[in-house]
């Protein structure tokens, strides 16, 4: 069974969702450290146009469960007037607010009680990959382990009897394929190829108001495990 284990961001880029492409189960990284001013809480969309959410206490010392977002009605009408300015004239605008936008924010705001940085962005996550059709497993890592780096990462894999690893290409330079091999676990690091799009490390969103769905569904098979 192969496994991918990434750490919940704020609309990540399509290398993100080529991971969860390739496994058979995805787990949400949440039991580490909140990163301030990681892609956890900002990225960019189209005309290099910042996108954020603001937090609670953010805190190296708290867990991604233990911070909260300051996501209200307020914050969700900036947010959405920020895409209309942006992509009201492109083509797929109306049916990714329907698809995504929508649906999120109603998830978001119906719970009625303050949402954590790991819940907010990874129901955005889920809901993108409904629209791109990714059927893998989803999981969270809350629970599983209190170790982090790559033994954390090994008893995650290990608690899923998991065989095979996919970690992002970033992972290079820091795990080695021999230390996962001596536990029983194939590494492997998986490497976007040349994605036919303006700027394939721009925010998914980008890309989705501005591509057909079939054509990033074809996008998203556009890489290589090394």
């Amino acid at each position: 069974m192969k496994i991918g284990i990434m750490q919940p961001y704020f609309f990540p880029y399509i290398g993100y969702f080529q991971l969860m492409q390739e496994v058979d189960l995805y787990v949400n990284l949440e039991h580490v450290s909140f990163m301030k001013r990681s892609y956890m809480t900002r990225n960019t969309i189209k005309n290099n146009t910042p996108i954020n959410i603001p937090v609670s206490n953010g805190s190296q010392n708290k867990t991604c469960i233990e911070v909260k977002v300051l996501s209200d009605n307020t914050w969700f009408e900036k947010f959405e007037k920020t895409l209309e300015y942006q992509y009201k004239k492109d083509l797929f605008y109306s049916n990714i607010l329907e698809k995504i936008i929508f649906p999120w924010k109603k998830e978001v705001l119906s719970s009625n009680i303050e949402i954590s940085i790991s819940d907010f962005n990874f129901s955005a996550i889920k809901h993108i990959c409904d629209y791109l059709n990714i059927h893998c497993k989803f999981y969270s890592s809350e629970g599983i382990t209190t170790r982090k780096k790559n033994e954390g990462l090994q008893d995650i894999v290990k608690h899923f009897e998991g065989n095979h690893y996919i970690n992002a290409i970033g992972g290079q330079k820091l795990y080695n394929k021999e230390n996962f091999d001596s536990q029983g676990i194939l590494l492997n690091f998986i490497k976007m190829g040349e994605i036919k799009v303006d700027n394939p490390y721009v925010s998914i969103l980008d890309l989705l108001f501005r591509y057909d769905k079939e054509y990033l569904q074809q996008e998203l098979n556009n890489y290589e495990l090394i």
